[in-house]
């Protein structure tokens, strides 16, 4: 019987730690790449568009979705950045900025770098774990 237990708790650790490796191999692949958008236009969307199993968080999935299924609103890129692990960086913005447009750029630049901050202290996490 203990044999049997032990097997089992074996089994357990075993199984628990293969999920753990996923999960950190998850979490290392969505570090990989950091890629931030920046829209203007004028949209509106309904409450349940935003609670989604009991959770009031915007789905902009969802909403974009929904957008485009109604062809309801057309959305302007202000600015695209997409930065990857190795350094590889993509950016485009839109030319002839506005004033406002101006203020957006700065908000698509400050998003960015507080990806950065997020997504480094994502990468120090797994490599603490690692080192457990």
């Amino acid at each position: 019987m203990a044999d049997e237990n032990n097997k089992i708790g074996q089994q357990k650790l075993k199984t628990g730690f293969q999920k753990l490796l996923s999960n950190i191999g998850e979490v290392i692949a969505d570090a990989a790449s950091l890629e931030v958008a920046t829209f203007t236009g004028d949209f509106t969307y309904k409450t349940n568009q935003v609670v989604n199993n009991d959770v009031n968080k915007v789905r902009i999935n969802n909403v974009l979705k929904q957008m485009t299924l109604k062809n309801s609103t057309d959305l302007n890129l202000v600015a695209y950045t997409n930065v990857k692990i190795d350094s590889d960086v993509t950016t485009f913005v839109k030319s002839d900025l506005s004033q406002d447009d101006n203020e957006l750029l700065k908000l698509h630049k400050e998003m960015i770098e507080s990806s950065k901050e997020s997504r480094q202290a994502i990468i120090n996490m797994v490599k603490d774990l690692v080192k457990i």
